[in-house]
């Protein structure tokens, strides 16, 4: 069963290693009350988004994140080391791969949930399967370039057909 997205907030906030909802508030530059109020729901006070995001940053907890991403039927996949998914083609690649294969395997899911398969739902995983046949290929492509590169860069010369 997936955590409440609030009581993870709520859980975050009270088990800061460094005082507690108080000490988190304090360096998230917050007024302490007004966060316990937040995370308590006490009348008509309401975590934002913004705060939830920084708490998770400053905490390094991620049950906020977690909460959310499976309320949502999602998981979360940590991004490797170092990894600058701005300046990286083959890391912008692969992150729309793993999107397609995700949209695939959860429209593929949700198609077999009652046992039968419509032609609505055959012609949604194939055009599903041809977006991640096509990410890959795009992926492949991004990878060939950067052996190609790092091949002349070592000063040898490239081995293998092209992309």
């Amino acid at each position: 069963m997936v955590m409440s997205v609030l009581d993870a907030a709520y859980n975050v906030g009270e088990d800061y290693k460094d005082g507690g909802t108080a000490g988190l508030a304090r360096r998230m530059d917050r007024n302490p009350t007004t966060l316990s109020h937040e995370l308590r729901r006490t009348g008509t006070a309401k975590l934002g988004l913004q705060d939830a995001v920084k708490m998770t940053v400053m905490s390094g907890d991620l049950r906020i994140l977690h909460a959310f991403a499976g309320k949502c039927g999602q998981m979360c996949v940590p991004l490797p080391e170092g990894a600058d998914m701005d300046a990286d083609d083959c890391m912008r690649r692969l992150s729309a791969a793993n999107s397609a294969f995700g949209r695939v395997a959860a429209e593929t899911c949700d198609a077999l949930a009652d046992g039968t398969i419509t032609a609505n739902e055959a012609a949604r995983y194939r055009r599903g399967m041809g977006e991640l046949v096509t990410a890959m290929h795009a992926l492949d492509a991004a990878l060939h370039a950067r052996q190609v590169a790092s091949s002349a860069a070592a000063g040898f010369p490239e081995i293998g057909g092209a992309a």
